[in-house]
């Protein structure tokens, strides 16, 4: 693929998510209303792209290690978060969304602009990489939810159904299954999947920009920048041992260099409300980790696609 199509298709991107955060400023959609999409991408467009590139896809051993290290990563960036938060002095609700915000990133984000600058092996290694991701999210976030709220019908049997349901994980293993098998998609299921997979970024992206809210206080401008250099010191960390530790090359080493950057995950805000703890900080958590991620993103893939 050329550095044109590259940019054009970065470019795209950007603009799908300009239009989400438009219909939302207009009135034609609010946020509230935008989990309905972003439960499509999730449910639907999703679990087709992670089936559709995975299946089909050359793995190895150290390749099915990623979401380990994602797990991993995603547990003890949210100790670097209470670290922080203690720091603050932060009130038990505001500390709760503070730490969840650290406990994994937003992969949605990585899928579109994976697929536009490193076609399906970029998205298979977000696929895979996402997986250990989910599970941080799923799991722990969700428990340091219910640690930081006032209720108290926590129940672990709650969070291990939570993640044996989780759809997009169904999809996971039925394409591992299919891959180590050697079963091909064709005919009609593969081109449902293929529809499917093809709506997948133009969805997440306008789903991303509904969410996207820039409404800061002076008085969360402390806290906000805390999180946001903590972040992505933390995601730094984490993509330069990917990147010289593991062995891989070209649009593998890509992606993990970028998915440790990206922002914080959309399950922070979700669960901010579920519990009841401060949704408007993660709202804008969410937001400005989403610029800044956004801008991270474009640049390593506009200016240095080619070094990895």
């Amino acid at each position: 693929m050329s550095d044109a199509e590259v940019t054009s298709r970065v470019v795209i991107n950007l603009l799908l998510i300009a239009v989400g955060y438009l219909i939302k400023r207009i009135g034609l959609i609010s946020r509230d209303e935008g989990r309905v999409l972003n439960r499509l991408v999730l449910y639907v467009t999703l679990p087709a792209m992670n089936l559709k590139v995975v299946s089909g896809a050359d793995l190895s051993w150290a390749m099915l290690a990623l979401p380990l290290l994602f797990l991993v990563a995603g547990i003890m960036a949210s100790i670097v978060g209470r670290w922080r938060g203690q720091v603050l002095a932060l009130s038990r609700q505001d500390m709760g969304t503070f730490v969840v915000s650290f406990c994994g990133v937003m992969g949605a984000l990585a899928y579109p602009f994976a697929e536009a600058a490193f076609g399906d092996e970029g998205v298979r290694t977000v696929a895979i990489s996402d997986l250990g991701n989910a599970i941080a999210i799923f799991a722990f976030a969700y428990y340091l939810s219910f640690h930081y709220s006032n209720k108290e019908d926590f129940n672990l049997r709650q969070i291990l159904k939570k993640v044996a349901l989780f759809f997009p994980l169904h999809a996971f293993l039925l394409a591992m299954v299919l891959n180590l098998a050697s079963v091909g998609l064709y005919g009609l299921p593969a081109g449902l999947i293929d529809g499917l997979a093809v709506m997948n970024s133009p969805l997440m992206l306008l789903a991303l920009g509904v969410y996207l809210e820039i409404d800061v206080s002076r008085d969360e401008g402390k806290i906000l920048m805390t999180q946001l250099l903590a972040k992505y010191a933390v995601g730094a960390l984490v993509a330069a041992f990917a990147v010289t530790l593991l062995p891989f090359r070209g649009p593998t080493r890509a992606m993990i260099f970028l998915l440790p950057l990206m922002p914080t995950s959309l399950s922070t805000l979700l669960y901010s409300v579920e519990q009841e703890l401060n949704p408007r900080l993660a709202a804008m958590f969410i937001s400005l980790t989403m610029l800044v991620s956004l801008v991270i993103t474009t640049v390593t893939v506009l200016g240095f696609r080619d070094v990895f």
